[in-house]
């Protein structure tokens, strides 16, 4: 019987057989598998750059087109009443949604055309739905002023916002300090541009033309004042309440700027207990700059005594409590007792005058 070789059973022999491969043939083996490996690996470099290169392109292109359009929506929103029934009673789960698309719109303008006509009625929505989310309030009062032309109406919208927040969440210090930077530094300028411009008016007007324009300076320069110490009420608000990030002798600087040095000086005393140590350090400095060096040596005294009678007590809790020498036991445990005691006898006397006089 003859044997017939074929490809298959030669390599079957050299495999079972055990045939040693040649180190030519190995080394010529290695190196084509590098080489195969090196090309594939340069490949995958190539596409991954080809496709960065035109990822960017593309967005750079999409950009020009939506900065040469003026892009508008078609926004179908129901009334408040139809969002509140829709949500079934999950309406911070579907305010949290409403609030993501908020965000898709404003982003989809903000890079567009800048033209966000629609953003009220989708914070309206939101608000709707969720009206225990301090968030959209602080978002939408600080989004409202991007890429627009800062104007009374922007500032107003973006104070809307704001005081809607205030009314929800009184306890908010961003809030306040929004309002007190937008009436200060946005608003009080504008005022300042006018009363500019009706004074170099007034230089040129005569008779009855000069009189209105004074008139009208007049009640230009009341509503820079009021706004002025609404927004030192404003400031004044966030820096007092907890977790504020407002800076104690930024709003005494302010203060100082008006000519309301009595008011700083007792600002000073309120924020100094919860100050640090480098901005108790600077208040001091503002005191004695202002005259006022017997308080800022009462405040440096007070330090001294917590220091060495108190020191595990908060330094802003310490003024409320004094040193350790001035807490003095009562005459008598039972005051309460013999308050309540003198009051029912006043009682009846009274009552017992009151039968005698019927």
């Amino acid at each position: 019987m003859v044997r017939r070789y074929t490809a298959s059973s030669r390599v079957a022999d050299c495999v079972f057989r055990r045939t040693p491969i040649s180190p030519t043939s190995r080394t010529l083996s290695l190196n084509a598998t590098r080489l195969v490996g090196g090309l594939v690996l340069i490949a995958v470099l190539l596409c991954g750059a080809f496709g960065t290169v035109f990822f960017r392109q593309s967005l750079k292109w999409d950009s020009v087109h939506l900065s040469s359009q003026r892009l508008d929506d078609t926004v179908y929103l129901p009334p408040k009443l139809a969002l509140r029934a829709g949500s079934l009673g999950y309406g911070s789960f579907w305010g949290d949604m409403m609030f993501i698309r908020t965000h898709a719109y404003f982003l989809r303008h903000m890079y567009g055309d800048r033209i966000m006509r629609w953003l009220d009625p989708y914070v309206d929505a939101v608000v709707a739905l969720d009206p225990e989310n301090p968030e959209i309030y602080y978002w939408a009062s600080i989004v409202v002023r991007y890429g627009q032309v800062i104007d009374e109406q922007v500032i107003e919208r973006s104070n809307r916002f704001a005081e809607e927040g205030v009314l929800r969440f009184p306890d908010d210090p961003r809030l306040y300090a929004h309002l007190g930077f937008n009436k200060y530094f946005e608003l009080r300028p504008l005022h300042f541009d006018r009363e500019r411009a009706l004074q170099e008016q007034i230089g040129a007007a005569t008779g009855e033309e000069r009189t209105v324009l004074l008139q009208r300076l007049a009640e230009e320069r009341a509503q820079r004042y009021q706004l002025e110490r609404e927004a030192l009420e404003d400031y004044t608000l966030a820096a007092m309440l907890p977790n504020s990030g407002i800076d104690p002798l930024f709003l005494v600087t302010l203060y100082v700027k008006q000519d309301d040095l009595s008011a700083a000086t007792q600002l000073i005393s309120q924020l100094y207990g919860g100050a640090t140590s480098a901005d108790r350090f600077q208040l001091l400095h503002k005191l004695e700059l202002l005259g006022e060096g017997e308080l800022a040596g009462d405040l440096r005294a007070q330090d001294q005594a917590h220091a060495a009678s108190m020191p595990y007590v908060p330094e802003g809790l310490y003024p409320l409590l004094g040193h350790r020498s001035e807490l003095t036991v009562p005459l008598t445990w039972n005051t309460a007792g013999s308050a309540i005691d003198q009051a029912t006898e006043a009682l009846r006397s009274r009552e017992q005058n009151e039968g005698g006089t019927l």
